[in-house]
Parts: C-alpha cells; sequence; structure tokens
C-alpha cells in the first residue's frame, strides 16, 4: 500500500480493500482480510469502537437467536470465540457463563416452548426448565416465574477489548486505520467502485465495505444503493460492584418478543423490558435495555433509568437495595430482516457488513470471516448459506 505511516493517524492513497467504520464489524473484517494478505485501509469518522461497539452488553447468546440464518450465525461465531484471545493476542474477558430467558405469563412460556422447539431442531444447545431450576440457575429470581429457556453454552465477553483486540491485529497485519476520516463520496469506475472520497484525501480502491453500523442508509446512498438500517437507541443501567452476583445473565420473555417484533414497535410508550447481565471481571450488573427507534438521538432519559430499574427489581426484588452508579446509550443498527452481509445493491466491489441489531459483536467473528471469504473470491459467488454450510462442515 501506498501510505504515510500504519497508524491511527496515517495517511492512505490506495488499497485493496476500504471499510467504512471502525466498530467491532469494521475492524473484524479488516483482521481476517489482512490475514489473508489484503492491503486494508479502515476508515471513521470518529475513533475504533466509538459507535455501538462502545455501548454494548457484550453477550454471545443462542438463546436469544431466531432459528435460520441468525441461528447459524450465532453458532458459527461462538466456535470462533472459542480460540479468539490467543489468535488475537488479548485477554477479551471471554466467560462462557450461560443464558436464562424467563417467561412471568403463560403466554410468554408458550412462546418459549415453541421458540426453544424451533431452536434445538438447528442444532443449538437449548433446554426448557422448571420456574424451581430456574431460581436454582440464578438466585436473584423471586418474583412471578413460571419457567424459562436456557442455553449453558452462551457466554459474554468485554467489546472494548474485542473491538481493539481486532483492530491491533489488524494493525499488526498491516492494515491502516484512520481515524477521524469522514466518507464524503464513494465514486466508481464503469460498473465497479474505484475511489473513496474523504475528508483527508482520496483512497483508491477495488473493494469497499459498507461497516458503518446505524448509518450504513447514508453510505449505502452514496453508491444508490437502499439498505433498511435505522438507528435502535437501547438504554443500560449499570448497578455497583458486588461480589455476590450470581453469575448467569436472565432476561424476560417480553425482551425477545420485543426484539422480534421491533419492525411494528411504536416509538412510544418507551419499550422496555427485564434483563440482568452480570460483568465477572468487574463485578458490576447491566441492566436492560430499551428499544426505541429515536433517531440518532444518544442521551439517557429519566423515563428509561426508571424504568429499568423498576421491572428489574419487579423480578429480582434485592437488586431493589443495589445503587445503580451510571446510564448510557447506544445506538445499534437495526434491520427488519436481520444482518444484512455481502452483495446489496449498488456497483460491483461494494459489500454490506450491517444490520446486526444487538448482536454485532456476537456475530463479528463470523461477520469478518465471511466477508474476507467472498472478497478473496474476487467476484466470484458465495452465498451466504453456502458459507455456513462449509464453516460447519470444518467444525
Amino acid at each position: 500500500m501506498s501510505a504515510i505511516g500504519n497508524e491511527a493517524g496515517g495517511v492512505a492513497e490506495r488499497a485493496d480493500v476500504a471499510i467504512v467504520g471502525g466498530g467491532v464489524i469494521g475492524c473484524s473484517v479488516a483482521y481476517y482480510l489482512a490475514k489473508a494478505g489484503a492491503r486494508v485501509v479502515v476508515l471513521d469518522a470518529a475513533g475504533v469502537g466509538s459507535g455501538a461497539s462502545s455501548a454494548n452488553s457484550g453477550g454471545i447468546n443462542l438463546a436469544t437467536k431466531k432459528p435460520g440464518a441468525a441461528m447459524r450465525l450465532g453458532l458459527a461465531s461462538q466456535r470462533l470465540y472459542g480460540g479468539l484471545a490467543a489468535e488475537l493476542g488479548i485477554d477479551l474477558e471471554h466467560h462462557v457463563t450461560g443464558k436464562l430467558i424467563v417467561a412471568e405469563t403463560e403466554t410468554e412460556f408458550a412462546f418459549l416452548e415453541s421458540l426453544c422447539a424451533e431452536q434445538r431442531a438447528t442444532g443449538a444447545p437449548v433446554e426448557i426448565v422448571t420456574a424451581e431450576r430456574c431460581r436454582e440457575l440464578n438466585g436473584l429470581l423471586e418474583g412471578r416465574v413460571l419457567g424459562g429457556l436456557y442455553c449453558p453454552r452462551d457466554a459474554q465477553a468485554n467489546p472494548f477489548r474485542v473491538t481493539q483486540g481486532y483492530a491491533r491485529a489488524a494493525r499488526a497485519r498491516g492494515a491502516l486505520v484512520m481515524t477521524g476520516t469522514e466518507v464524503r463520496a464513494i465514486e466508481t469506475a464503469g460498473t465497479r467502485v474505484s475511489r473513496v472520497r474523504t475528508t483527508r484525501g482520496d483512497i483508491e480502491a477495488r473493494w469497499v465495505v459498507n461497516a458503518a453500523g446505524a448509518r450504513a442508509a447514508d453510505i449505502g446512498r452514496m453508491v444508490g444503493a437502499v439498505h433498511d438500517v435505522k438507528p435502535w437507541r437501547g438504554q443500560v443501567v449499570v448497578l455497583e460492584a458486588a461480589t455476590d452476583y450470581p453469575a448467569i445473565s436472565v432476561s424476560g420473555a417480553s425482551q425477545m418478543v420485543s426484539k422480534h417484533a421491533a419492525a411494528n414497535a411504536p416509538r412510544e410508550p418507551l419499550s422496555l423490558a427485564f434483563s440482568y447481565q452480570p460483568r465477572p471481571d468487574s463485578g458490576t450488573v447491566l441492566l436492560g435495555s430499551t428499544y426505541e427507534f429515536a433517531g440518532h438521538d444518544t442521551r439517557t432519559t429519566h423515563a428509561a433509568t426508571v424504568g429499568i430499574c423498576r421491572v428489574n427489581a419487579r423480578v429480582m426484588p434485592r437488586l431493589g437495595r443495589a445503587c445503580a452508579v451510571r446510564s448510557w446509550a447506544g445506538l445499534r443498527p437495526y434491520s427488519s430482516s436481520g444482518p444484512i452481509l455481502g452483495r446489496a445493491g449498488g456497483p460491483e466491489g461494494y459489500v454490506v457488513a450491517t444490520g446486526h441489531g444487538g448482536d454485532g459483536m456476537a456475530l463479528a467473528p463470523v461477520t469478518g470471516t465471511y466477508l474476507a471469504a467472498l472478497i478473496g473470491r474476487d467476484g466470484r459467488p458465495y452465498e451466504l448459506s453456502a458459507f455456513l454450510d462449509d464453516q460447519q462442515a470444518a467444525a
């Protein structure tokens, strides 16, 4: 690559692949491409992991996945996470803690039973457990619980470490990460992308990857592509650190209904759901989040903070005695069809990695490996289903 320097503030003139977006998805794609020998530049208007990746709970869950492509992506990504810390050379604070989804009503329990049957048919290690078993798994559950869906293989990791780990490993293999660099236009030559215009100069590139998260639709419009992606605000409350929080993450089945029906969810009233996620390394607990279509507004609200605390204390009353130390909000890239990966309109050489909703961190490894494999075929088709078949066969 013709470039000056190879640090976050470097300047590139040309690359094989220009990646728009320096979150966990963009950095994952950069790493796997650089590992395969491509000349890569990552472009981010702010800094590495400054968007949704810095406002992420870090869950790596199968229990929350719809059967089909989402579940297959989740299974493949969990396998990759098993050796990722060693590959990147960094402690990712990856812990297999298990995930429990509880039902408070008969309707929710019926939903979980149906979901569990569908998930098991795809190979997910999930099971329906009784109310008594739910309380054994997490002793804070004292409110009304009729039963739950449990996945012992579900895990979590530190999203900051995962994002920075990918960025550093990509740089070590020659990738250039340009922060504070806004993309102004994407130009074509004939039917193919040819140049990215930025606030720090032009970059010639044969491939452009749109990994711009909640702003992916804006980037798509630069090449005449329409992407069904919009910002989906999630607010989270952080509890003070303690040494006796149960390790298993728990959420309410109503959260699943909200997540799977978000396309029709109204902006108001506020959509809240019970969710408890301990962080083993810090000793804190994350509560929430909300599901709001509020544009690009990243502010937290008093109504959400109070509401999150209230719905969690209803199911886990002892949490009502804990102190909330802070709250934050992030914008997840929501797509009604789930993750948008690969060719999605626009000129040749333009590919997309967005629409993960709240699963960007969970699906980053499989997203990066797929985009790298697709680009490595230099235009020869490689459907996501075929890629997942190959990954499963190699497992």
